[in-house]
């Protein structure tokens, strides 16, 4: 049986690549015809290879258009090239629709313009780079909401549902998004654009008498539904969720299954709802009419953990009888996962004793009474019972809660998941009449069983749709072929139960193979008639929905997949990854990265919007240079340099990916095995010095920071060294915290409940020293006794730039002076985020031994030992009435939050404190000094940062990391305070204080 046309690509495709000179000649056209960015180097071609799904397919350029003209004057030139083309959004598909041997159009950077709402006929316009999250966010003060929910919400554009017809968790109540979209605006196979949506009968007549693809269209589906109508009731699933094929059953009226509350207006023939759905093979979509629902008034959930999965199912139909507009499932796998998640473990307060399945109903309600009487009714039915370990339930809205927050990062977490075994996605979106889905499962697990392996199981029980994911390594070729017989027998067992192969994830590469199987040879045909209505010369997106591709070849990993390029030897220790190949893997291609609204992942995808500035992308090219599928010398890679070179080392996505993609440590590593055969850049190896370079300019200050605003030197600066001549280096101060010290005379209280260790940062001490007079004076007012750790350098300014092995050399020194007093349970404080969770975080990746793991254990940010009331009971504090806006450095956020900070703050009697989302400053260390990252660096602040603070410009900006204050001063002209600035301030004035710090900060 072969997979593959003569041209190479997949079954069905039916497209022949033109050479090399035709590429060329295309790429010119393209850019004489558009204002788009057309990228055909390799490296872009390789960003756009993958999606979220098994399979990887090198398209033949990518374009991002900036106008609807762009994808209209794109798709002609194709057509006349013979070049297939291939729509996205997010790239979140789960079965390879995203990708092709073609001009992949990414509409997600710049398609992105909401229009007004429609209150009468509620409807807004969008276009189809919009992402789902930001579109309900802008309708939630109308009260309004577009409302299909899925999972990806931060990143999923409505193209790219539009094209999947998604639905995700409501759909009980709402439906797919099918029922939501009244009118597309369509590019069709040879450039001409239309207006797709409803017609009466007068208009329909019309419609057919057109010339053209329009034209043709509509008399093609017109007279298939004549013809077919009998085959296309009897062999369509009567289900809610069924997204495979096209949608024929639209043009039956009263045939499609509805939700109870989906948006929806008279029947009428609208070819729109035959391009939803359809993956981008009938047409490209560029703006679309969505029809919108009123938010709910009070929502709740309860969570019902179960013993056993089958115990869950089983009472599946009890609890939709009490009325739920959703019942969503999670199993052990992914609460495992999510347990070892730094992000996620915190939120699984939701189950109780140790279940194997838990079940969530969220009721909607129009009064606060109507929602206690649902969730106490389905409680109640339910307590005691047998299989249920426990309920809870709580009345607040569901994007605030921890249920929602782990089921939406199931499969991610899943994905995670160490070692070359993963939850697989190419059966996991089977739908099946509910009534049906406890013997469905039964027999899907023991498919499963027979191949000897596991599954994860999650989804939307409610709508019989469960996510079941068999664990199989895709570099085995024995698993590659238990793939292949896996969905052969799923397949069969769908058919049997009546049910559909894609409840939501649609066809793709992994499924579209069944649709024959699943609705007959009849209406298959039909299909193919309408693909060849719509694309007569098989040129968008070829190979899905009506072609029938081996579910087994085109895989990401496949048999024959290595990475010879692989770093042999590693400074950082990757073996809790599998590797260092291994840790790059862990990307799944879900798009958690490319979130833009909320949390600091990825920080400079935030601004550029570009695919190789998230995360995903970062990683992608690191693993196609390791596997040589890039250009490279070893593991150098241009394409790979650039990506890097905007990754500011927040460390977010160590937690915020949930499949714990750590690109911080990545990219250090990176470097570090670049520069064993590469130079140094002198601006990496002043960086990794600033200790010194700190020393040197506190003591010749206040000439240093006369010559550092120089123009002449900040001009030679960025010509030796790369650093930026907009930017003015932090002011040293001659009265350093050490020489301080050496002269402070202690608090009366010190000692009294023991000592700590004050971590002296070289920032800290030469830049700020008030920040650390503060923390001493602080400290001793809470009986501590106070002792300088003394370091050179943590060793976090040579990591940031690649250079392990010295920062090795410290950090072995500093565990060597630390380790006893670790041992012996002295605590060792910081007040620079970056420095003292170096000590937590990096050392125990080091190599550095035990020692380093008690070190590690012993380091934590003042903020947390002050927050302790074990350790700080009673710190006399002035009340301080007023409201302060606290930013929060991003390794913190990353590793330890800031919840802590808040706490200490809130000792302050009076003190509101605002956490701001603001994401990342911009500066990030060195990194917005550095020449080519100063417009990011600006863009980054002024994103959610600098806007928050010049709204209230009464309340103090409170920001624990240095680089975080330097911006904000640089750029505004803020002096931010530490938070322990703040709170020495507020000392008790009877007791006396060391050195009285700033009281406030200044605009």
């Amino acid at each position: 049986m072969s997979s593959r046309n003569a041209a190479g690509h997949p079954a069905g495709a039916r497209t022949r690549i033109a050479p090399a000179r035709s590429i060329d000649r295309l790429r010119g056209r393209l850019a004489d015809a558009t204002r788009a960015e057309i990228r055909f180097d390799r490296g872009s071609r390789g960003l756009y290879a993958t999606d979220a799904s098994l399979y990887q397919i090198m398209p033949v350029g990518v374009v991002v258009p900036r106008t609807v003209e762009d994808v209209a004057a794109t798709v002609r030139v194709a057509a006349e090239e013979g070049v297939p083309i291939i729509p996205r959004g997010g790239a979140t598909s789960l079965s390879g629709q995203a990708i092709g041997a073609g001009i992949v159009l990414d509409a997600s950077k710049h398609l992105t313009r909401i229009g007004t709402v429609d209150r009468d006929r509620m409807t807004v316009r969008v276009q189809p780079g919009v992402v789902l999250g930001r579109l309900n966010a802008e309708l939630k003060p109308l009260g309004l909401m577009f409302a299909p929910d899925v999972s990806t919400t931060d990143r999923a554009t409505l193209g790219g549902m539009i094209g999947n017809n998604s639905a995700g968790a409501r759909s009980l109540r709402f439906g797919k998004t099918v029922d939501s979209v009244r009118s597309l605006d369509v590019v069709l196979a040879d450039g001409s654009t239309a207006t797709l949506g409803p017609l009466g009968p007068a208009e329909l007549a019309a419609a057919c008498a057109l010339d053209g693809i329009v034209g043709r269209t509509h008399r093609t589906v017109r007279d298939l539904v004549r013809d077919h109508e009998d085959a296309i009731r009897r062999h369509f699933p009567h289900l809610l969720r069924r997204v495979s094929g096209y949608n024929l059953d639209e043009f039956v009226p009263g045939l499609p299954v509805r939700a109870p509350q989906a948006p929806d207006d008279p029947w009428a023939f609208n070819l729109a709802k035959l391009v939803v759905g359809s993956e981008g093979t009938l047409a490209v979509v560029t703006g679309a009419e969505l029809k919108l629902v009123p938010a709910p008034e009070h929502q709740g959930l309860v969570v019902l953990s179960f013993a056993t999965i089958p115990a869950a199912l089983d009472r599946l139909q009890e609890m939709l009888e009490t009325g739920p507009v959703a019942v969503e499932m999670v199993d052990r796998a992914i609460m495992d996962l999510a347990a070892k998640n730094p992000e996620y473990a915190k939120s699984l307060g939701f189950a109780a004793g140790h279940p194997e399945a838990v079940l969530a109903a969220q009721f909607y309600a129009d009064s606060h009474d109507e929602l206690v009487e649902k969730t106490a009714d389905l409680a109640r039915r339910f307590s005691g019972a047998p299989g249920v370990l426990g309920i809870r339930t709580t009345l607040q809205d569901a994007a605030r809660d921890d249920f929602w927050k782990v089921r939406k990062a199931g499969l991610s977490l899943l994905m995670g998941m160490v070692g070359d075994p993963k939850p697989v996605a190419f059966v996991e979106d089977t739908a099946v009449p509910v009534e049906r889905l406890p013997a469905f499962y039964d027999r899907f697990r023991a498919i499963v069983d027979r191949h000897g392996t596991v599954a994860s199981c999650y989804g939307h029980a409610d709508v019989g749709c469960l996510h079941i994911r068999p664990v199989l390594n895709m570099k085995a070729q024995e698993d590659v072929d238990k793939l292949r017989s896996i969905a052969a027998e799923v397949s069969d067992l769908v058919l049997e139960f009546g049910g559909s192969m894609s409840g939501e994830h649609g066809d793709g590469l992994a499924r579209s193979r069944w649709n024959r199987k699943l609705f007959g040879d009849e209406i298959y045909g039909a299909f193919r008639s309408i693909k060849d209505a719509f694309d007569p010369h098989d040129l968008m997106n070829p190979g899905k929905v009506v072609a029938e591709p081996d579910p087994g070849v085109d895989l990401r990993f496949g048999a024959s997949y290595r990475t010879p390029l692989e770093p042999r030897q590693t400074a950082f220790d990757f073996s809790d990854q599998g590797g260092f190949a291994r840790a790059v893997e862990l990307c799944s291609g879900v798009g958690a990265c490319r979130k833009t609204g909320t949390g600091t992942m990825c920080p400079s995808y935030m601004v550029t919007l570009d695919e190789d500035h998230s995360t995903r992308g970062r990683a992608n090219l690191m693993r196609l240079v390791m596997s040589g599928a890039l250009p490279s010398e070893g593991m150098v890679s241009a394409d790979l340099e650039r990506a890097l070179d905007l990754c500011l080392q927040c460390k977010a996505c160590k937690t915020e990916c949930p499949s714990n993609v750590d690109m911080s440590r990545l990219k250090s590593e990176y470097l570090h095995q670049k520069y064993r055969t590469r130079s140094i850049p002198l601006g990496s190896l002043l960086v990794a010095h600033v200790h010194r370079l700190n020393a040197i300019g506190s003591a010749t200050a206040p000439l240093s920071n006369a010559l550092a605003k120089w123009s002449p030197v900040r001009w030679l600066m960025e010509q030796i060294a790369g650093f930026d001549r907009r930017r003015v280096v932090p002011e040293f101060d001659r009265d350093h915290l050490r020489r301080w010290f050496r002269r402070h005379r202690p608090d009366p209280r010190a000692g009294s409940r023991g000592r700590v260790i004050l971590l002296d940062d070289c920032f800290t001490t030469y830049n700020q020293p008030a920040v650390g007079r503060a923390a001493v004076s602080v400290l001793e007012a809470s009986g501590y006794s106070v002792e300088l750790a003394g370091l050179p350098c943590c060793g976090r300014p040579a990591i940031s730039k690649g250079l392990l092995d010295l920062a090795g050399h410290w950090a072995r020194q500093n565990v060597a002076k630390l380790a006893a007093d670790a041992r012996d349970g002295v605590p060792i404080l910081g007040c620079e985020p970056s420095c003292i969770l170096t000590l937590a975080d990096e050392y125990r990746a080091l190599r550095l031994g035990p020692d380093a793991d008690a070190v590690a254990d012993a380091s934590m940010m003042i903020d947390r030992f002050l927050a302790d009331p074990g350790r700080v009971p009673d710190l006399p504090l002035r009340p301080r009435p007023g409201r302060v806006l606290l930013h929060g450095h991003c390794q913190q956020k990353a590793t330890v939050g800031t919840a802590d900070t808040v706490a200490a703050l809130r000792l302050i009697p009076g003190l509101e404190v605002a956490t701001l989302d603001s994401g990342c400053c911009g500066m990030a260390g060195s990194f917005g000094y550095e020449l080519g990252h100063y417009d990011v660096s600006v863009a980054l602040a002024e994103r959610v940062l600098l806007p928050a603070a010049r709204a209230e410009p009464d309340a103090p900006l409170l920001a624990p990391g240095f680089s975080c204050r330097s911006q904000v001063h640089g750029l505004e002209g803020i002096d931010a305070l530490h938070p322990i600035e703040l709170i020495a301030a507020q000392l008790d004035a009877a007791a006396p204080t060391a050195q009285a710090p700033r009281a406030e900060a200044t605009r």
